[in-house]
């Protein structure tokens, strides 16, 4: 029997039994591909090797499959691409291993982690701790090397498993794609709908339906925000004829004067990184209308004198790296009453602030990543509006 009839013939008893894994693959072309080391998915296909296919037992067949199925479900290749392909390929490989009760070699958290706390959790926080793990190694390059040596005498299938061998060709074909993400929700939707999720347990159900939930856009809660607190000044003009009663009165015209405080967690724990990209945001700003930028740094107090930006920089010195402390920042709108706007970027590492008795400025809480939001957004979305940055 060719590749191409046993997958056929294996994603056909689907149709029963995995409703929404047959439903899903179907959105996918199959295509055979000799020179790629195993099985990937991407782009709205899924390409594998027929020599790779062939070596597989039914029931390995059967859970492969399953693996890659279960891997567009979750839409993991039509995510924003990530920067490390084999750690992006480890974090897929773990979260299949969570959720499938599958005998593949995908490593679990807890073998990874050491820990049990991070069982049953999702692709983008594995993603995180294995870079934070990775750069803790940074020194043993070595070792890497060894061990990507010795994954050159595994087997096919432990090759497949195994993010040094396959991480870089199997997430080649990843990146954000909507038109992917939609269809894939509207098969989701319709397994909600009609209940039919198969095989598929509890707690993966829920895993499923929490990637229906569609991602925060920063940037468009900038453009809201920008616009909810754009000020205008009506001047009276002869310069400009009056709509209704032409030159006999004077015209109308409106200056936009738009105050805007951004303040800069610099404390101890927001990398140098994490600086760089919050003020590539006070650098974007600019693009949405906005003439100027009062910038403040602040970690236990607000550090140096407030730095007006009229224009994109591209360096900016950060001063203070203590403890975080966010009442200083409230009580200096509370102080500076003539702020449309102020945006908060931090990882969200303090105590609450008091609510500020200033109430005409309106605030934003931009987290420097998913994790620290999804862990800390409760505790301030009353003072404001929260975000993070992708």
């Amino acid at each position: 029997m060719k590749a191409k009839q046993r997958i056929r013939k294996e994603i056909e008893k689907w149709f029963i039994t995995e409703p929404l894994f047959f439903s899903v693959w179907l959105t996918h072309k199959l295509k055979e591909n000799p020179n790629t080391l195993n099985i990937r998915v991407g782009n709205g296909i899924v390409e594998y090797n027929p020599d790779f296919i062939l070596s597989l037992s039914n029931k390995m067949l059967s859970e492969v499959l399953m693996a890659e199925a279960m891997r567009i479900v979750l839409k993991h290749p039509y995510l924003r691409k990530k920067e490390n392909p084999c750690i992006t390929y480890q974090a897929s490989n773990i979260t299949l291993r969570e959720y499938l009760s599958i005998s593949l070699d995908f490593p679990t958290a807890s073998e990874i982690f050491h820990t049990e706390d991070l069982n049953k959790q999702y692709f983008e926080l594995y993603y995180q701790k294995l870079i934070e793990q990775d750069q803790q190694c940074e020194s043993n390059n070595q070792s890497k090397e060894d061990s990507l040596e010795t994954n050159k005498e595994k087997n096919i299938l432990e090759q497949y498993t195994d993010e040094l061998m396959s991480g870089i060709e199997n997430t080649q074909l990843w990146d954000r794609d909507e038109f992917q993400t939609i269809s894939i929700n509207d098969k989701i939707r319709i397994a909600k709908e009609t209940d039919s999720w198969g095989n598929i347990a509890g707690n993966m159900v829920e895993m499923i339906l929490a990637t229906l939930i569609p991602e925060l856009n920063y940037k468009k809660i900038l453009r809201h925000f920008r616009a909810s607190i754009i000020s205008n000044r009506r001047i009276l003009t002869r310069m400009k004829p009056s709509r209704r009663y032409g030159f006999q009165f004077m015209g109308s015209k409106y200056d936009f004067s738009t105050r805007l405080l951004f303040a800069v967690d610099v404390s101890a724990s927001m990398t140098s990184k994490e600086l760089q990209k919050g003020f590539s945001i006070i650098n974007q700003i600019f693009k949405y209308g906005i003439e100027k930028v009062d910038v403040i740094q602040f970690d236990t107090q607000i550090n140096d004198k407030v730095m007006t930006m009229k224009k994109a920089r591209r360096k900016v010195k950060a001063h203070g790296r203590g403890g975080t402390d966010f009442n200083n920042v409230i009580e200096y709108i509370n102080t500076n009453k003539y702020y449309d706007g102020l945006i908060i970027y931090t990882d969200g590492y303090a105590p609450c602030p008091k609510s500020p008795i200033n109430r005409r400025t309106k605030i934003v809480w931009l987290f420097n990543d998913k994790l620290n939001y999804e862990k800390l957004k409760d505790s301030l979305v009353h003072l404001g509006k929260v975000a993070y940055v992708n």
